[in-house]
């Protein structure tokens, strides 16, 4: 069970990453070199901080909105958070334009890419017996990303 907390340090790691990046854009500020400097403690690759910040783009891009975070001391993850983790689970099963039952729309290759960049940039590893165990917990809820009014997303990721 040495990798189920691996898994959700991991999963932490990159949410404290994206919460950096939107607290960054609510004050003005470039959000590279705060996400970098936390990246470098945490002894991720040099590009982490780029490719984090590279996905974050792109689903917004997609999406048609701003990503919602939660508040920067939660324990909790906000809907759009557990959907980015999710995309970085799913991401290494997909191909571009090709949907699994966790994901059935697929991802646009773009967004899968960088979700295979940020894996490799922060040194994540999957474990098929908790991917097993994720997709068996996911089945049913349908889409993560949902518009501020509770509805379907935008443009459906």
């Amino acid at each position: 069970m040495q990798h189920v907390g691996m898994q959700a340090f991991e999963d932490a790691m990159f949410v404290r990453l994206f919460r950096l990046w939107v607290m960054s854009r609510e004050e003005d500020k470039h959000p590279l070199p705060t996400m970098h400097a936390e990246a470098m403690k945490r002894g991720y690759k040099d590009q982490a901080a780029a490719a984090c910040a590279s996905l974050f783009e792109l689903v917004e891009g997609h999406l048609g909105r701003h990503l919602i975070r939660e508040c920067c001391c939660s324990r909790e993850f906000s809907s759009d958070e557990q959907a980015l983790v999710g995309i970085l689970h799913a991401a290494p099963s997909l191909k571009p334009g090709r949907g699994t039952r966790e994901v059935p729309h697929g991802l646009p290759g773009a967004i899968s890419w960088a979700a295979s960049c940020v894996r490799d940039a922060m040194r994540m590893k999957s474990d098929p017996d908790i991917e097993a165990i994720r997709r068996a917990a996911s089945r049913g809820k349908g889409c993560a990303f949902r518009s501020p009014g509770g509805g379907g997303p935008i443009h459906g990721v």
